[in-house]
């Protein structure tokens, strides 16, 4: 990324005059602040990380090789479709996405082959062509997905309701919403059918929300399956092109990013927002948007007193799980090694709730991997660097094994830390080379993540990657809404809405809505007038 998008904090800057102050960059943050900055609003943005863009940025390495660390593929991106609409707004239409083709996901469940296609139908007649005998199950399964997605339409709307109306008629929506979102996956499907390997099969994308079926809320398994029906697409040039795009517009429109900028106290008075800390420096502003996790907002960087008056709680809600991840460089194409666009889920057997639940860090990979090929989804990629390819492998991550090393520093964790991390490398490459042997002698760049790389760079303490667990309790929780009840201060992020690039950019779009009021509707008619 450019650097003339930001600039690293430092206290002796002018923070004079600003409108709305937004802690932490990820998508979230940067919906609310280009909405804002489109709307005359003063706004800056303060990021802990070295750069910004959350988990929509990417790494680099000094052998050219870049990997993503959040986005992996993003749905209802068609030309014309309202998330691509609001893409195109908040990038003034500069971001472009590559379709990932007919098949974007395959699961491999104990040895058996599914693909899935893109477009409801083909999604449909594929999974009916595997399972003939449960035609009936799929046909409810797809119309309850559409259902359940509709009230949950309605169930995010009302986040932005004032107080009375959402007292009003705000209960009826979560009501309704609460018959799916309040039910797990499993407890859902099986209502639907018996047949457990084809519940394993539907709920093989489970890890785009971070939960087994058991474990999960069928609203949240609802809204990610429909949102990746019409298939998958990737930014073009990468994931950091989200970020790079977006901030383009944002300071154009008078925004600052401050990167290295790692805010300690949100400050307030009588109930109300002061400003910001950074250590001992107090800049004042209007508003405070907190993108950061309501777990990091309201414990870390909020009184008790403030904690109190919000009615903030999470003692029934844990945190989403973490997870490690093997990113790999080669020296062939992904053309000349025959790598799909398409994403591999791979599971040792349908018990998928066993494979979670009984993770160690010696049998996770043998046992789930989730397999990327960016390089392959991305038609920059050869262009900038040609003749190389990249794959990220991921499996299920837990910060309990790594509890010996939690207070050591990022790079600098010991030998120890280093060889569990090969070991996990190890027995990853085992799977990768099962499905893709092609790859076998083509590595010359491996690294390898674990939640502490995670906790290291968003602070989020269990090493999670979307925020708060997709629970059926989660759902329940009132305070998650962008307006809280201390004047001043607003939410966002994927806490307040739903895991993923999408979910965050609607949460984004609600906080932005909740601060504009009606003016927000000067923006919706400029979105459809493009």
């Amino acid at each position: 990324m450019v650097s003339k998008l930001y600039q690293t904090y430092k206290p002796n800057l002018d923070f004079s005059g600003l409108d709305h102050i937004v802690v932490g960059s990820g998508m979230g943050g940067l919906t609310v602040a280009t909405w804002l900055a489109k709307a005359g609003k003063k706004v800056a943005i303060f990021e802990r990380h070295y750069v910004p863009g959350g988990f929509t940025h990417s790494f680099k390495r000094k052998d050219g090789f870049q990997w993503d660390v959040g986005v992996h593929y993003v749905g209802n991106m068609a030309e014309g479709s309202s998330l691509r609409s609001f893409f195109d707004f908040l990038t003034n239409g500069k971001l472009e996405w590559e379709s990932m083709g007919e098949i974007y996901d395959v699961a491999n469940i104990g040895g058996t082959e599914y693909v899935f296609k893109a477009g409801k139908e083909n999604f449909r007649k594929q999974m009916i062509a595997y399972f003939p005998e449960e035609e009936n199950a799929i046909h409810t399964y797809l119309k309850l997905i559409e259902k359940t997605n509709k009230r949950a339409n309605a169930f995010f709307l009302e986040k932005v309701f004032e107080t009375w109306l959402s007292k009003v008629f705000g209960w009826i929506l979560r009501d309704r919403y609460s018959k799916y979102s309040q039910r797990t996956t499993w407890e859902v499907l099986q209502e639907i059918t018996k047949n457990e390997r084809l519940i394993a099969v539907l709920c093989a994308q489970c890890g785009n929300y971070g939960l087994s079926p058991n474990n999960s809320s069928f609203g949240a398994h609802a809204m990610v399956i429909g949102h990746f029906l019409e298939g998958g697409y990737y930014p073009v040039g990468g994931a950091d092109q989200i970020c790079e795009k977006t901030l383009e517009v944002f300071t154009a429109n008078g925004g600052k990013v401050f990167i290295n900028a790692d805010v300690t106290e949100i400050v307030t008075e009588n109930n109300c927002v002061k400003g910001i800390k950074l250590g001992e420096k107090f800049i004042p502003c209007k508003n405070v948007i907190s993108n950061i996790g309501v777990n990091n907002t309201f414990n870390y960087l909020l009184s008790e007193e403030d904690r109190k008056t919000c009615k903030f709680s999470l003692k029934n809600v844990q945190p989403a799980s973490a997870h490690i991840c093997l990113y790999l460089g080669l020296n062939k194409s992904s053309e000349a090694l025959n790598l799909p666009k398409h994403n591999l889920w791979y599971y040792k057997y349908h018990g998928i709730d066993k494979i979670f639940d009984e993770a160690t860090l010696e049998n996770a990979p043998g046992n789930f991997a989730y397999i990327s090929f960016p390089s392959a989804k991305d038609p920059n990629w050869e262009i900038k660097n040609p003749g190389t390819a990249t794959i990220q492998a991921i499996s299920v991550g837990n910060m309990d094994w790594f509890e010996a090393y939690k207070n050591s520093k990022w790079m600098k964790r010991g030998i120890e830390y280093v060889q569990l991390k090969k070991n996990f490398e190890t027995e990853m490459l085992k799977i990768l080379y099962e499905f893709y042997p092609q790859i076998e002698g083509t590595i010359i760049a491996s690294e390898v993540s674990t939640p502490l790389s995670t906790e290291n760079f968003t602070n989020y303490k269990s090493g999670e990657i979307y925020g708060l667990a997709h629970s059926p309790e989660r759902f329940a929780l009132s305070f998650l809404r962008p307006k809280t009840k201390i004047k001043g201060l607003y939410l966002a992020g994927q806490d307040i809405t739903l895991v993923g690039v999408a979910g965050a950019m609607l949460s984004g779009l609600l906080c932005a809505t909740a601060i504009l009021k009606f003016n927000s509707w000067k923006i919706f008619k400029q979105i459809r007038g493009n």
